[in-house]
């Protein structure tokens, strides 16, 4: 095997807000979006300094290394979550997570898809939405690895047998066919793994944990710019100013637009 020198190994993390159902939205339209929020690491970095300072957090709010931070389980506030309904650790809480997306080295890449626009604009051809987002996503790692002479893998995190089946097949197929924006050869060369890495929660990976927290409201903002609608001033949009410093861009003109974020169709 080639060595490759860790200074050049690169990781994107992602996680999901939303369903991948197709129609789903016909009966809630709660679920007409499905979106993709990836976090991209140097693999050492994240697994010595980044994962240390996940887990002082934990060992500060919560007096455990082993807590896996979930979003759902947060806003629930059950479990191991329960302190938050102190006011005050929740107020800390917060801040500390804040303060370690101050340390996020970036870039970032949201994807979102609106479902019911995509059946609308494609009456035959209707593209898996997992299958777009993920290839949308990686698409946008690649050439980031591309541009930066970087190699690296995704990896995300394991859930269903079908969920995980959908994602494995549509990186698979990119990796071997390659996409729109990434050619074939191009992705071959700068993705080290034909194979998707999946991982279930259990592992307590640092990187999937905070594209789990980030995902919702990386989302959120993206639609209400997108609808030209206000965005909330609250601890989400708050989560995401602080994202905007790390968002990939437009090497040329700086816009965010088509690099760290892509709106489907």
């Amino acid at each position: 095997m080639t060595f490759i020198h860790p200074t050049r190994r690169y990781r994107l993390y992602f996680d999901e807000t939303g369903t991948g159902d197709l129609h789903a939205h016909k009966k809630d339209q709660n679920q007409r979006y499905l979106s993709l929020t990836g976090l991209v690491f140097r693999q050492d970095v994240h697994d010595s300094t980044f994962t240390a300072r996940l887990t002082a957090l934990k060992r500060r709010v919560f007096n455990s290394p082993d807590v896996i931070l979930h979003r759902r389980e947060i806003i629930d506030r059950k479990g191991d979550f329960a302190i938050l309904e102190d006011a005050g650790v929740r107020a800390d809480f917060d801040a500390q997570f804040l303060d370690l997306i101050g340390y996020l080295p970036g870039p970032a890449f949201t994807v979102s898809i609106d479902k019911q626009a995509h059946l609308e604009k494609y009456k035959v051809w209707q593209f898996d939405p997992y299958h777009y987002v993920l290839t949308c996503l990686v698409e946008r790692f690649g050439l980031w690895l591309n541009r930066n002479d970087f190699v690296g893998d995704v990896i995300g995190e394991a859930r269903t047998e079908r969920h995980d089946g959908r994602l494995r097949r549509a990186f698979n197929y990119q990796y071997d066919n390659g996409s729109r924006f990434l050619r074939a050869d191009v992705a071959q060369k700068r993705l080290t793994s034909r194979d998707l890495k999946l991982q279930p929660k259990t592992a307590n990976i640092a990187g999937l944990q905070v594209a789990d927290l980030l995902a919702h409201p990386a989302h959120r903002t993206f639609k209400f710019m997108e609808q030209d609608l206000p965005i909330p001033d609250d601890y989400g949009a708050s989560l995401v100013r602080a994202l905007e410093r790390i968002y990939d861009r437009n090497p040329w003109n700086g816009l965010i637009r088509g690099y760290g974020r892509k709106w489907l169709p």
